[in-house]
């Protein structure tokens, strides 16, 4: 016996058709719009999530050469200070050779260099306290308060400052002020304060063997310094290879992200032509059937 199609089946199965075409068209319509071959997980799960994870290890590595490039900014910053401090003692260092030149000076001398020397010793003051990102650099860990007081007291700690910068790589970013400044902790090591108190005594009081003796003091206090500064290039070598490091890293994630998800173009456009027409060819050649009165397709 010959079966017979209703016309509610060939209604439904157009309607099916033309869904099924314009699903496909969608499809081709958001990887041209993307350009991207994969959009969702059901599409290649492996390939998913395989980009997914190097989406998540690119996230967490751009955090980190964040604070890498922070960390950076610290150590120039601090590495500065040290540049202003070299200077601001060498100057006194020249100024204290002045006063103690010969074996007879005129206290005319002293009367001359000491408001140098004690504009210089604020000045030394006012490097000690230089900030970044309203944190002293040589005030540790506390940053409610200045690393020094007026009187040139130490008023931090010897906390040290770390920050990652690449997996399980930390760098410290701020040196000692007691042990870069007074001298703490260092063989032979000169406390700056101590240093240069002594110098203006000498200078106010006119006595050239006191005003001699900070001289070793002062060249001792530059070598601090420079022994700080070579600590900084250290760590400062350490993050620019992480810098490098995590370029490439994003280099090469982000070249296997392509290679997984990207589409080619080409193909692309020619299967969003390809599914349009097909979804235009569905709707043309089922447009009678879609056109039937309703209510005549219930009474056949």
């Amino acid at each position: 016996m010959p079966s017979r199609i209703s016309t509610s089946q060939l209604f439904s199965n157009a309607q099916n058709h033309i869904a099924t075409a314009r699903e496909r068209e969608v499809s081709s319509a958001t990887k041209a719009a993307t350009q991207k071959e994969v959009t969702k997980p059901s599409q290649a799960p492996a390939q998913w999530t395989v980009a997914a994870n190097l989406k998540d290890d690119l996230s967490i590595r751009e955090t980190i050469a964040k604070n890498a490039k922070f960390a950076n900014s610290f150590l120039t910053a601090s590495d500065n200070t040290l540049a202003q401090l070299q200077e601001l003692v060498g100057r006194t260092h020249e100024l204290a050779i002045e006063a103690s030149g010969s074996a007879s000076v005129n206290p005319e001398q002293y009367y001359r260099v000491l408001p140098e020397v004690e504009g210089l010793f604020q000045n030394v003051l006012q490097a000690l306290n230089t900030e970044f990102g309203h944190r002293p650099v040589f005030g540790g860990y506390q940053s409610h308060q200045k690393a020094f007081d007026a009187d040139g007291r130490f008023m931090g700690d010897n906390g040290k400052i770390e920050v990652e910068i690449d997996r399980n790589l930390k760098v410290p970013v701020n040196l000692s002020g007691s042990q870069i400044v007074l001298g703490e902790g260092l063989q032979r090591g000169v406390n700056l304060i101590d240093t240069y108190q002594s110098l203006l005594s000498g200078l106010r009081e006119g006595d050239v063997e006191q005003v001699r003796a900070s001289l070793e003091g002062l060249t001792g206090v530059v070598d601090q310094f420079s022994l700080g500064r070579t600590q900084i290039a250290g760590a400062m070598t350490e993050i620019q290879k992480a810098l490098d490091s995590h370029q490439i890293q994003q280099e090469q994630g982000l070249k296997v992200i392509s290679e997984l998800e990207d589409a080619d173009p080409i193909k692309v456009f020619s299967d969003l032509t390809r599914d349009q027409t097909v979804l235009r060819a569905a709707i043309e050649t089922n447009r009678k059937v879609l056109n039937e009165d309703p209510v005549g397709t219930l009474l056949k």
